[in-house]
Protein backbone atom coordinates (compact mmCIF):
# COMPACT_ATOMS: atom_id res chain seq x y z
CA UNK A 1 0.00 0.00 0.00
CA UNK A 2 1.59 3.64 -1.08
CA UNK A 3 1.84 6.10 1.84
CA UNK A 4 2.59 9.40 1.54
CA UNK A 5 4.68 11.64 3.36
CA UNK A 6 3.55 15.33 4.06
CA UNK A 7 6.70 18.15 4.88
CA UNK A 8 5.78 19.98 8.05
CA UNK A 9 6.81 23.45 8.22
CA UNK A 10 5.12 24.29 11.65
CA UNK A 11 6.38 25.87 14.55
CA UNK A 12 10.27 25.06 15.49
CA UNK A 13 11.37 24.00 11.99
CA UNK A 14 14.28 24.68 10.62
CA UNK A 15 12.58 27.44 8.19
CA UNK A 16 11.45 29.51 11.45
CA UNK A 17 14.95 28.91 12.86
CA UNK A 18 16.84 30.52 9.98
CA UNK A 19 14.54 33.24 10.05
CA UNK A 20 14.91 34.03 14.04
CA UNK A 21 18.16 36.14 13.46
CA UNK A 22 16.78 38.26 10.45
CA UNK A 23 13.01 39.13 12.39
CA UNK A 24 15.57 39.96 15.44
CA UNK A 25 18.02 42.23 13.62
CA UNK A 26 15.01 43.81 12.29
CA UNK A 27 13.47 44.44 15.36
CA UNK A 28 16.91 45.82 16.62
CA UNK A 29 17.18 48.70 13.22
CA UNK A 30 13.27 49.41 14.00
CA UNK A 31 14.24 50.33 17.61
CA UNK A 32 17.17 52.16 16.92
CA UNK A 33 15.36 53.85 13.96
CA UNK A 34 12.38 54.97 16.91
CA UNK A 35 15.41 56.17 19.01
CA UNK A 36 16.48 58.48 16.27
CA UNK A 37 13.30 60.00 15.06
CA UNK A 38 12.84 60.33 18.53
CA UNK A 39 15.93 62.59 19.20
CA UNK A 40 15.69 64.09 15.90
CA UNK A 41 12.32 64.56 15.11
CA UNK A 42 9.86 64.24 18.45
CA UNK A 43 10.58 67.79 20.21
CA UNK A 44 9.05 69.93 17.37
CA UNK A 45 6.16 67.26 16.62
CA UNK A 46 5.02 67.38 20.35
CA UNK A 47 5.21 71.19 20.33
CA UNK A 48 3.68 71.59 17.38
CA UNK A 49 1.31 68.92 18.39
CA UNK A 50 0.27 71.20 21.85
CA UNK A 51 -0.81 73.80 19.57
CA UNK A 52 -4.09 72.18 18.80
CA UNK A 53 -5.47 73.81 22.33
CA UNK A 54 -4.10 77.46 21.88
CA UNK A 55 -5.96 80.41 21.45
CA UNK A 56 -6.91 82.05 17.69
CA UNK A 57 -6.60 85.97 17.50
CA UNK A 58 -6.73 88.08 14.70
CA UNK A 59 -2.76 89.30 13.11
CA UNK A 60 -1.29 91.22 10.20
CA UNK A 61 1.67 89.65 8.10
CA UNK A 62 4.46 92.29 8.23
CA UNK A 63 6.56 90.45 5.49
CA UNK A 64 6.73 86.92 4.14
CA UNK A 65 8.98 85.29 1.29
CA UNK A 66 11.50 82.23 0.69
CA UNK A 67 14.81 82.08 1.96
CA UNK A 68 17.05 80.18 0.51
CA UNK A 69 21.06 78.59 1.18
CA UNK A 70 23.31 77.23 -1.47
CA UNK A 71 25.87 74.51 -0.16
CA UNK A 72 28.42 73.07 -2.41
CA UNK A 73 30.96 70.61 -2.17
CA UNK A 74 34.07 70.06 -2.57
CA UNK A 75 34.13 68.46 -5.95
CA UNK A 76 32.25 71.83 -6.91
CA UNK A 77 28.69 70.32 -7.32
CA UNK A 78 26.43 72.54 -5.68
CA UNK A 79 22.72 72.76 -4.54
CA UNK A 80 20.15 75.11 -2.94
CA UNK A 81 17.65 74.40 -0.23
CA UNK A 82 14.66 76.70 0.60
CA UNK A 83 12.75 77.95 4.07
CA UNK A 84 9.20 79.67 3.93
CA UNK A 85 9.74 83.01 6.28
CA UNK A 86 6.75 85.35 7.61
CA UNK A 87 6.73 87.83 10.20
CA UNK A 88 3.86 88.70 11.70
CA UNK A 89 2.08 91.08 14.41
CA UNK A 90 -1.42 90.38 16.70
CA UNK A 91 -2.78 91.48 20.02
CA UNK A 92 -3.69 89.86 22.88
CA UNK A 93 -5.43 91.41 25.83
CA UNK A 94 -4.31 95.20 24.56
CA UNK A 95 -1.17 94.15 24.13
CA UNK A 96 0.61 93.73 20.50
CA UNK A 97 3.15 90.92 19.81
CA UNK A 98 5.21 90.23 16.73
CA UNK A 99 6.13 86.51 16.14
CA UNK A 100 8.29 84.60 13.03
CA UNK A 101 6.95 81.63 13.38
CA UNK A 102 5.04 79.70 11.05
CA UNK A 103 4.92 76.51 12.81
CA UNK A 104 7.37 74.27 15.16
CA UNK A 105 8.28 72.24 12.74
CA UNK A 106 9.02 75.10 9.57
CA UNK A 107 11.83 76.38 12.58
CA UNK A 108 14.80 76.27 11.11
CA UNK A 109 13.73 73.46 8.13
CA UNK A 110 15.39 74.05 4.58
CA UNK A 111 14.26 71.93 1.97
CA UNK A 112 14.84 71.09 -1.48
CA UNK A 113 11.69 72.04 -3.36
CA UNK A 114 10.91 75.60 -4.00
CA UNK A 115 7.47 74.80 -5.08
CA UNK A 116 6.67 73.21 -1.41
CA UNK A 117 8.28 76.31 0.12
CA UNK A 118 6.10 78.42 -1.93
CA UNK A 119 2.89 76.35 -0.94
CA UNK A 120 3.32 76.96 2.79
CA UNK A 121 3.71 80.73 2.40
CA UNK A 122 1.06 81.24 -0.35
CA UNK A 123 -1.64 82.06 2.21
CA UNK A 124 0.89 84.71 4.15
CA UNK A 125 1.15 87.35 1.75
CA UNK A 126 2.47 90.73 3.08
CA UNK A 127 -0.81 93.15 4.28
CA UNK A 128 -2.83 90.08 4.55
CA UNK A 129 -5.05 89.57 7.64
CA UNK A 130 -4.61 86.60 9.23
CA UNK A 131 -5.50 83.77 12.33
CA UNK A 132 -2.78 83.58 14.94
CA UNK A 133 -2.54 80.22 17.39
CA UNK A 134 -1.51 82.24 20.60
CA UNK A 135 -0.25 80.17 23.51
CA UNK A 136 -2.80 80.56 26.52
CA UNK A 137 0.08 80.21 29.33
CA UNK A 138 2.85 82.40 27.21
CA UNK A 139 1.48 85.33 24.31
CA UNK A 140 5.07 85.80 23.38
CA UNK A 141 4.60 82.06 21.73
CA UNK A 142 2.83 81.89 18.38
CA UNK A 143 2.23 79.94 14.91
CA UNK A 144 0.34 80.55 12.15
CA UNK A 145 -0.30 77.18 11.60
CA UNK A 146 -2.01 75.18 13.90
CA UNK A 147 -1.55 71.59 15.27
CA UNK A 148 0.11 68.76 13.16
CA UNK A 149 1.79 70.29 9.89
CA UNK A 150 2.84 67.93 7.17
CA UNK A 151 4.19 69.86 4.83
CA UNK A 152 7.85 70.05 6.86
CA UNK A 153 8.43 66.52 5.88
CA UNK A 154 9.13 66.55 9.66
CA UNK A 155 6.31 63.94 10.68
CA UNK A 156 6.92 61.86 7.34
CA UNK A 157 10.68 61.59 8.09
CA UNK A 158 9.93 60.32 11.47
CA UNK A 159 8.03 57.61 10.24
CA UNK A 160 9.10 56.89 6.95
CA UNK A 161 13.31 56.37 9.32
CA UNK A 162 12.61 53.36 11.56
CA UNK A 163 11.07 51.86 8.50
CA UNK A 164 13.55 52.16 6.46
CA UNK A 165 16.39 51.35 8.43
CA UNK A 166 14.08 48.05 9.54
CA UNK A 167 13.87 46.86 6.22
CA UNK A 168 17.38 47.06 5.55
CA UNK A 169 18.32 43.51 7.13
CA UNK A 170 14.85 42.03 4.75
CA UNK A 171 16.44 43.62 1.75
CA UNK A 172 19.72 41.97 2.42
CA UNK A 173 18.47 38.95 2.64
CA UNK A 174 16.35 39.36 -0.47
CA UNK A 175 19.14 39.95 -2.30
CA UNK A 176 21.84 37.39 -1.06
CA UNK A 177 18.79 35.02 -1.87
CA UNK A 178 18.34 36.60 -5.50
CA UNK A 179 22.01 36.14 -6.08
CA UNK A 180 22.32 32.89 -5.28
CA UNK A 181 19.46 31.37 -7.33
CA UNK A 182 21.00 33.53 -10.20
CA UNK A 183 24.24 31.98 -9.48
CA UNK A 184 22.66 28.36 -9.17
CA UNK A 185 20.25 28.89 -12.53
CA UNK A 186 20.69 24.94 -13.86
CA UNK A 187 19.69 24.02 -9.85
CA UNK A 188 23.03 21.49 -9.30
CA UNK A 189 23.94 23.59 -5.67
CA UNK A 190 26.71 25.21 -7.64
CA UNK A 191 27.30 28.45 -9.47
CA UNK A 192 26.51 28.57 -13.33
CA UNK A 193 28.90 31.52 -13.71
CA UNK A 194 31.56 29.40 -12.74
CA UNK A 195 34.92 29.39 -15.55
CA UNK A 196 36.40 25.70 -14.00
CA UNK A 197 36.67 23.63 -16.99
CA UNK A 198 35.50 20.32 -17.21
CA UNK A 199 36.96 17.87 -15.34
CA UNK A 200 38.22 14.37 -17.00
CA UNK A 201 36.06 10.71 -16.44
CA UNK A 202 36.21 9.60 -13.15
CA UNK A 203 38.40 12.93 -11.98
CA UNK A 204 37.57 14.81 -9.09
CA UNK A 205 38.62 18.30 -7.31
CA UNK A 206 41.52 17.30 -5.19
CA UNK A 207 43.33 19.46 -2.91
CA UNK A 208 43.57 22.65 -3.46
CA UNK A 209 41.84 22.79 -6.37
CA UNK A 210 43.76 20.28 -8.34
CA UNK A 211 42.14 18.02 -10.35
CA UNK A 212 42.95 14.29 -9.61
CA UNK A 213 41.83 10.88 -10.88
CA UNK A 214 42.87 8.13 -13.32
CA UNK A 215 42.27 10.53 -16.28
CA UNK A 216 44.81 13.38 -15.36
CA UNK A 217 47.90 13.28 -17.85
CA UNK A 218 51.00 11.71 -16.17
CA UNK A 219 52.94 15.07 -17.26
CA UNK A 220 50.13 17.01 -14.75
CA UNK A 221 52.90 18.18 -12.33
CA UNK A 222 54.70 20.19 -15.02
CA UNK A 223 52.33 22.49 -14.97
CA UNK A 224 51.26 22.51 -11.42
CA UNK A 225 52.27 25.55 -9.65
CA UNK A 226 50.78 24.64 -6.19
CA UNK A 227 51.84 23.83 -2.79
CA UNK A 228 54.56 20.56 -2.50
CA UNK A 229 51.85 17.42 -2.90
CA UNK A 230 52.17 15.61 -0.01
CA UNK A 231 53.96 12.41 -0.20
CA UNK A 232 51.88 9.27 0.78
CA UNK A 233 54.82 6.82 -0.15
CA UNK A 234 57.52 5.87 -2.83
CA UNK A 235 56.22 3.87 -6.12
CA UNK A 236 59.74 2.75 -8.03
CA UNK A 237 61.21 5.97 -9.27
CA UNK A 238 57.67 8.15 -8.41
CA UNK A 239 56.09 9.40 -4.98
CA UNK A 240 52.76 8.50 -4.69
CA UNK A 241 51.04 12.17 -3.87
CA UNK A 242 47.65 13.25 -3.04
CA UNK A 243 46.91 14.93 -6.51
CA UNK A 244 47.07 14.72 -9.86
CA UNK A 245 47.30 11.39 -11.12
CA UNK A 246 49.09 10.73 -8.14
CA UNK A 247 52.52 10.33 -9.01
CA UNK A 248 55.65 12.45 -9.34
CA UNK A 249 59.05 11.47 -10.28
CA UNK A 250 61.42 11.00 -6.97
CA UNK A 251 64.14 13.96 -9.14
CA UNK A 252 61.47 16.46 -10.52
CA UNK A 253 59.65 16.17 -6.73
CA UNK A 254 63.14 17.12 -4.83
CA UNK A 255 64.25 19.27 -7.67
CA UNK A 256 61.74 21.16 -6.61
CA UNK A 257 60.25 21.45 -3.69
CA UNK A 258 63.33 19.51 -1.68
CA UNK A 259 63.08 15.84 -0.06
CA UNK A 260 59.39 15.59 1.70
CA UNK A 261 59.59 15.20 5.68
CA UNK A 262 59.88 11.74 6.32
CA UNK A 263 61.73 10.50 3.42
CA UNK A 264 64.83 10.89 1.20
CA UNK A 265 66.68 7.84 2.54
CA UNK A 266 66.02 5.90 -0.27
CA UNK A 267 69.49 5.68 -3.11
CA UNK A 268 67.46 7.34 -5.59
CA UNK A 269 66.29 10.08 -3.13
CA UNK A 270 69.69 10.73 -1.70
CA UNK A 271 71.13 10.59 -5.42
CA UNK A 272 68.29 12.87 -6.17
CA UNK A 273 69.15 15.54 -3.49
CA UNK A 274 72.35 15.35 -4.88
CA UNK A 275 71.93 16.30 -8.08
CA UNK A 276 69.21 19.04 -7.31
CA UNK A 277 72.20 20.78 -5.65
CA UNK A 278 74.82 20.81 -8.47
Amino acid sequence: MASTARRRTGEGGPETKSSLPLIAITAALLVVGCALSYVLFWEELSSQMETDDWTEVQGAIISSGIESDLSCDEEGGCSTTYRPFAEYRYDVDGESYEGSRITYTWGNTFIGFRSLAESVIDDFQEGDEITVYVDPNDHSESVLIQGLELKSLSFPFAVILPLILALQPIQFAYMVKFARRFGDADGDGESSTATSPPLGEGNWVGPDGTESGPSVAEDWYMRYDGPAPVVESIAGENYAVDRGNGAVPIDFYIEKWGAPEGFGKTRNEKNATRRSRK
